[in-house]
């Protein structure tokens, strides 16, 4: 009889302490997480694309930028030599 008593007692236990299943609003609310995860990464993957493609322009400017102040220093260095004779 105690036997069978601890049995119960323990099945209850176990039963009572075991898992859980999540309810509907707590699977929305993952899935609903889950879905911003997704579009906050690409968002992040698109803001990086972008990034690169700045950089890539600013390397470019910077080049450009280079080369007129080439020209500006060639033609100074004509004018100078122009205007002293």
């Amino acid at each position: 009889m105690k036997k069978m008593l601890a049995v119960l007692l323990l099945a209850i236990v176990i039963i009572g302490c075991g898992p859980k299943m999540a309810t509907q609003e707590t699977l929305d609310a993952l899935n609903e997480a889950r879905a911003a995860l997704e579009a906050a990464q690409a968002k992040i993957a698109e803001l990086e694309g972008a990034i690169d493609d700045l950089n890539a322009q600013k390397a470019a400017l910077e080049q450009e930028i280079m080369e007129l102040e080439d020209e500006i220093g060639t033609l100074q260095s004509k004018i100078d030599k122009n205007c002293k004779k």
